[in-house]
């Protein structure tokens, strides 16, 4: 596979990203009003969130610049450890239940592992 030139944009790559970022939305629409439990939301639902973050993760590999690449781990790691350690600390301030520990992430931290 040939690298992308960061000179020509390839519309098909944006229209993928619009078309993902409608089906976000749309998904969390759904899962606000009807939620995973209605019939009629449950099979929505479970298609967006099949393959959503996962397109959006081939997408910016695609597209990254492959001379980036230690910087861009580096950020992902980054933002990894401050956001892991601030969710660690807030979710019992807040009452909640951690489920997760500092070396297991956060369960919305997960697509920072992915990319």
């Amino acid at each position: 596979m040939t690298e992308l030139s960061s000179r020509v944009r390839v519309h098909r790559l944006d229209v993928a990203k619009g078309a993902l970022i409608i089906l976000v939305v749309l998904g969390h629409l759904l899962e606000a009003t009807a939620g995973w439990e209605a019939r009629t939301t449950r099979l929505p639902l479970t298609a967006i969130y099949m393959f959503h973050m996962p397109a959006f993760v081939f997408l910016a590999g695609i597209t990254a610049k492959s001379t980036q690449l230690p910087r861009r781990i580096g950020v992902f790691l980054v933002l990894l450890v401050v956001f892991q350690t601030l969710y660690f600390f807030a979710v019992p301030l807040l009452g909640l239940e951690r489920t997760f520990s500092l070396v297991r992430p956060f369960w919305i931290l997960w697509f920072l592992l992915a990319m």
